[in-house]
């Protein structure tokens, strides 16, 4: 068993039958592969843990970000320790790992790494085409427009600190917000001529899309509106030949996940964002 390095496009062209059949679970490596691709200078590290039979683990690093590691098959202690031994001989240093429970727990214990804190726990969920449950809809899906930004940036730094517990300079991200409104990508859901609740179409991907920035305002949760957002989009994303749309939902957000079930997205695998202290 060993680690091996792949040029970007080598990775992709080898791999592309397994990453697009669970894209929405590798959208990330598959998003920094076809940017490093097009940037042979970028900062991309990709590769797989593997042997003469078998590809075990796909591994994938751009700084500042936490290394992405995903399991092609069933994983054990010998392939955590084939990469973390790769990491060492390289002399790559790594800020944390973005994985599953079960990869991060074996990483943690096989490193020996105790100093770290654990940023986000999140399920990955998708929603095909044709498993959409259609809810009763009390208001009304509408895309935001440019007047709407400084709207949009307030819920976005509220979405923010539900999500990461963290303060956010929303400002920061009035580029963003500015070019998913130009895209249409940006909608709130009005209910008696209020908006109520934000959500996104974050990234396109190659069969589907991932959706994001959902956030309801305080005052008007527990009444279902997120729910019934969610469905609506679903409907545009469709209508747009998209064959899913996928999210990633907090795991300490029962709530969100048990509306998000409703209409008929299924957990597809968790993921721990784990930041190592330097």
């Amino acid at each position: 068993m060993k680690a091996k390095r792949y040029e970007p496009i080598e990775f992709y062209e080898r791999y592309q039958e397994e990453l697009l059949r669970k894209e929405a679970v590798y959208q990330l490596i598959i998003t920094n592969c076809q940017r490093a691709m097009e940037d042979p200078l970028s900062d991309c590290l990709i590769g797989t843990v593997e042997d003469d039979q078998k590809t075990y683990l796909f591994f994938q690093y751009t700084r500042p970000y936490r290394m992405l590691i995903h399991a092609v098959n069933e994983v054990n202690t010998e392939m955590i320790q084939t990469l973390i031994d790769y990491l060492k001989t390289e002399k790559i240093e790594i800020t944390g790992i973005n994985t599953s429970k079960e990869i991060a727990d074996l990483y943690l214990k096989t490193s020996g790494i105790k100093d770290y804190h654990i940023r986000t726990k999140m399920d990955i969920m998708e929603l095909k085409n044709d498993e959409l449950i259609e809810q009763i809809s009390t208001g009304r899906l509408i895309q935001a427009t440019l007047d709407d930004l400084g709207f949009a940036l307030s819920c976005y730094e509220g979405f923010y600190e539900d999500c990461f517990h963290e303060e956010v300079d929303a400002e920061s991200y009035r580029p963003t917000i500015s070019h998913h409104i130009e895209n249409q990508e940006l909608f709130f859901y009005e209910v008696n001529e209020k908006k109520v609740s934000m959500c996104a179409i974050s990234r396109q991907l190659l069969r589907g899309v991932s959706v994001g920035m959902v956030y309801t305002l305080p005052q008007y949760r527990g009444h279902g509106f997120a729910k019934q957002m969610m469905s609506e989009q679903a409907k545009v994303i469709f209508a747009r030949q998209n064959e899913f749309a996928c999210l990633y939902v907090d795991q300490n957000n029962p709530i969100s996940n048990r509306a998000y079930k409703t209409i008929g997205y299924k957990i597809m695998e968790d993921k721990q964002d784990i930041v190592f202290a330097i």
